[in-house]
């Protein structure tokens, strides 16, 4: 039409005679009729690259689309994020209300059992979603199977398998099937059964880790128990059966020491149970913490003192910087660190060679250290002495189960604190742990 009147206007107003359609000269008719097909030509040209420049941004449009919620899909970390997503993503695109279904353990569909969001659909029929989900083809208004239905239904599958139903709500049927909306539907659709399947194969994978990490514990804490029970008890037994067949033999100096004998392997396993015991507590998270403000002297030496029998061949230095600060923690659980510790340092160093507790203050916390002249930690285990039945050395019955340091670790974790070893150059081995000094110790009012 522009083109036309263009050349009307050309030979109405500036071709002789003038105000005229009609020419002077048939060659003026030569110049309009090319100028005609050029002016047509690009119109047409123009047409198309209109056209083209509104396709271009529609799929543009379209591109952001996916990638929004292809992005906050790859976020989610539970498939009520991925529904919550997907849901608000299908009703900005299409102003249609929707809600996604998934089968129970018995694989009927069911509503979910989070709490719905406004663009949520509340009225689809299960009985559709479930024949959708049993067959793996839509249906549902503007199909051709289940029609009568208010809301059109589609299967969310991931390659060959259905993994649940979108229920949609159409506003307009022509937003739904046209060609290129369809298209991204199918591409919502593919991309909210990825994200499903990658969230549980997620869950899947964490369940079979933890199922082979409580096997691996439990298989190293059969193995330890039998190990480090097995000697004790045996002693016991032979102690205990030779003084209950003794007939007047044995002199009571050998009497003591198999009584003493039983006395410490029964102690030893003792022990080993507690630790067991506590370390369970510990991962269940059952102990409550009884923090109080403690002079840190008064905590090592009640540790000494229980230690006492088992120090009386070791000489032990102890290093506490003048005017040191009280530690705001549960003292019962901070002395069984330092007696674990110690004892650690008992189990793999000489006997008679010396043992360092040494402390050092900052302003946001205390740091304690156990030190010793023994061999040292094996290189590359530094990280790996704090894991559960870990051992760097195995001494035979002298071991232990290889919980003493796992113990540690989650006692000092539980202050908020964190505990450390590393070889000392001079030989030997130190373990230091930091307690932090959150507030300040309670001011105490003279008496009068």
């Amino acid at each position: 039409m522009a083109s036309i009147l263009g050349v009307a206007a050309l030979d109405f107003f500036f071709v002789t005679p003038y105000f005229t359609f009609s020419v002077s000269h048939s060659q003026y008719l030569v110049t309009l009729a090319a100028m005609l097909v050029v002016a047509m030509v690009t119109s047409n040209l123009m047409a198309n690259v209109r056209s083209q420049a509104k396709v271009a941004a529609h799929r543009e449009r379209r591109a952001a689309v996916l990638y929004a919620m292809s992005k906050e899909l790859s976020l989610s970390q539970s498939e009520e994020d991925v529904v919550r997503t997907a849901v608000q993503h299908l009703h900005s695109e299409f102003s249609s209300r929707n809600v996604i279904l998934f089968a129970d353990s018995n694989g009927r569909v069911v509503y979910p059992k989070q709490n719905a969001i406004p663009e949520s659909l509340h009225g689809a029929d299960l009985s559709v979603a479930q024949w959708v989900f049993d067959h793996n083809e839509m249906a549902g208004q503007g199909t051709n199977t289940l029609p009568g239905s208010s809301a059109i239904y589609f299967p969310i599958h991931d390659e060959d398998r259905v993994l649940g139903v979108l229920a949609l709500l159409p506003v307009n049927l022509r937003r739904v099937f046209l060609p290129e909306q369809q298209k991204l539907l199918e591409t919502f659709l593919r991309q909210i059964g990825q994200a499903v399947a990658r969230i549980r194969f997620a869950e899947q994978a964490k369940i079979t880790h933890m199922q082979i990490e409580a096997e691996r514990l439990r298989n190293s804490l059969l193995s330890a128990i039998s190990h480090d029970l097995r000697t004790p008890l045996a002693t016991i037994i032979g102690s205990a059966s030779t003084l209950a067949e003794d007939e007047g033999q044995l002199q009571p100096q050998d009497k003591l020491d198999l009584s003493r004998a039983i006395v410490d392997e029964a102690e030893r396993m003792s022990n080993l149970v507690n630790n067991i015991l506590d370390m369970a507590r510990l991962d269940a998270g059952v102990v409550e913490l009884k923090k109080e403000w403690h002079p840190l002297e008064e905590i090592i030496g009640t540790v000494l003192t229980r230690l006492q029998k088992h120090l009386a061949d070791r000489p032990i230095k102890v290093k506490l910087p003048p005017g040191i600060p009280m530690v705001f923690a549960d003292a019962v659980l901070i002395e069984q660190v330092l007696i674990n510790l110690l004892e650690n340092a008992l189990r793999y160093t000489p006997p008679g060679s010396k043992l360092e507790i040494t402390a050092e203050t900052s302003e946001h916390a205390v740091e304690i250290a156990v030190a010793d002249h023994g061999p040292g930690i094996p290189l590359g285990k530094e990280d790996h002495l704090f894991e559960k039945f870990f051992q760097a050395r195995h001494e035979a019955a002298q071991s232990g189960v290889g919980l003493g340091l796992a113990i540690c670790r989650a006692i000092v974790e539980v202050h908020g604190g964190r505990i450390y070893a590393h070889n000392r150059t001079g030989g030997g081995a130190v373990f230091t742990f930091v307690l932090p000094v959150d507030q300040p110790p309670p001011v105490m009012e003279p008496e009068e």
